[in-house]
């Protein structure tokens, strides 16, 4: 009953019963004692009343409170996706040798992953929204430790290129060289020899230097394989002198002096040099701070004594591709960058997978992989996926200057021999050919020449069955 209501009760009560009592002590007594249950209850009233505006009042302000935070928390992991994703864009712009690779793969990973939890093949489930968001993050920042490679180590399309390509500085030692075997014919002229036999000598002489240079140019390109003959070739190019007649320790860097020995300076000029050369000072140590750190993150690569060898033998004698063993490693080094910010990062506990997940895209199941040589026991399913979209994108994508695509038959059979070898995981690779996902992609980024007929079954009947692909 509302306190109202009991108040008029009591009131009606008060009136019926005071009549029954002759006694006016008595009388006065109950009259009192009613009026003050009507006061105490009118009071009670105003004080429930109270409480009930100042509860409306708390839980309004609690409610709003509420909603701010969700509103906080929905516009951080906006700010958080639209920064993870502004860094992907940043590595993919910073080189056009990686193209829109760090946008495309998270596309591939996202899906095998779906489709490998919907599948009873695998252990592994996506059970909510933050697992996908986990397995998300990971693929847009696997790349995210490329930020610090230095572009032209990424882009270096020629054997002598640094910030430029030094074969224009070597051609000028050439170019020196010409114009000496000019002067030295018309003062053998001058001193009375033979013209027609000089003229002879210094055809034969400039036929051969340009012979030498076309050599040198074609190597640095680096587009071939070369054989010991080869090098010993260069070799006897690079043994050839020419007199420097400038100061080549003048103008240089604070870094470049101290790569300089003691002996270089103050040389009486001219000096002979060799044509093409390794120099001390081409040499960059590295820090051994740097090899103790990453010994503690656990990485199981062997790290060159050198940060980078510019000499220009050195470079040249690559035997294959145009980077030095140096510039591998700070090629490889992205992925040890990668686990390296990603592990510094305090990661809610829904993505504390998200630096095992990017960080071993490199790495393959039969423990030949990089930078930790994990092996199939320490990969969990998201790491695996990243590797196979890593791989697919590269190999399929378009948009490289340094190659040409592969074509998809092309990119599954090399995914496919990777699988034989014991790198990549054989279920996932089958499902991504039977989902379907593969060709989904390839509609969506490849040319329309670059696509062609995959045979999937003859795959799932060889790593099934055992028979043989074509």
């Amino acid at each position: 009953m509302a306190e109202n209501e009991l108040i008029k009760e009591i009131e009606k009560a008060k009136e019926k019963y005071s009549q029954y009592i002759h006694e006016e002590e008595e009388k006065e007594n109950f009259i009192k004692l009613m009026e003050k249950f009507v006061k105490d209850l009118k009071r009670h009233e105003k004080i429930m009343l109270r409480s009930d505006k100042r509860q409306k009042k708390e839980y309004d302000e609690l409610q709003k409170r509420l909603e701010e935070v969700e509103k906080l928390q929905k516009a951080q992991k906006k700010l958080i996706d639209s920064f993870i994703k502004i860094i992907a864009e940043a590595i993919d712009t910073k080189s056009s040798y990686t193209g829109k690779h760090c946008e495309r793969v998270p596309e591939i990973a996202i899906e095998l992953a779906k489709a490998a939890s919907q599948s009873e093949k695998f252990e592994f489930e996506i059970k909510n929204e933050q697992q996908e968001t986990e397995i998300s993050i990971a693929a847009w920042l696997h790349d995210c430790g490329k930020i610090v490679t230095p572009e032209y180590v990424v882009d270096k399309a020629v054997k002598l290129e640094t910030i430029y390509n030094r074969i224009h500085e070597i051609r000028t030692r050439f170019e020196v060289i010409n114009r000496d075997l000019i002067i030295e014919a018309l003062k053998r002229k001058m001193n009375g020899e033979d013209e027609k036999k000089v003229d002879e000598w210094l055809k034969k002489e400039q036929k051969q230097l340009q012979d030498d240079f076309d050599f040198i140019a074609k190597l640095n390109v680096g587009s071939e394989s070369i054989e010991e003959s080869t090098l010993e070739r260069l070799q006897n190019i690079a043994n050839r002198e020419w007199l420097r007649y400038f100061d080549d320790t003048k103008g240089l860097s604070k870094g470049e002096i101290e790569r300089i020995p003691e002996e270089d300076f103050n040389q009486k000029l001219p000096v002979r040099e060799k044509l093409i050369s390794d120099k001390q000072r081409h040499k960059i140590k590295r820090p051994a701070e740097e090899i103790e750190e990453y010994k503690k993150y656990g990485f199981k690569v062997e790290i060159p004594e050198n940060l980078y060898n510019y000499g220009e033998v050195y470079n040249l004698s690559i035997k294959k591709g145009t980077l030095t063993k140096e510039e591998f490693f700070k090629i490889q080094e992205h992925a040890m960058m990668t686990i390296k910010m990603l592990e510094q990062l305090p990661f809610p506990d829904y993505l504390k997978n998200v630096p095992i997940y990017a960080g071993a895209h490199h790495e393959k199941l039969n423990g030949k992989g990089y930078p930790r040589k994990l092996t199939e026991k320490d990969l969990p399913i998201p790491a695996r996926i990243m590797a196979i979209a890593d791989i697919f994108e590269a190999l399929t994508a378009s948009d490289r200057p340094y190659k040409h695509p592969k074509k998809l038959s092309e990119a599954i059979d090399i995914l496919a021999d990777m699988v034989k070898k014991g790198e990549l995981d054989k279920d996932l690779f089958l499902l991504f050919l039977t989902s379907g996902i593969y060709l989904e992609y390839a509609k969506k980024y490849l040319k329309p020449e670059q696509i062609d007929d995959v045979d999937v079954n003859a795959y799932v009947d060889y790593f099934t069955k055992g028979n043989k692909t074509n």
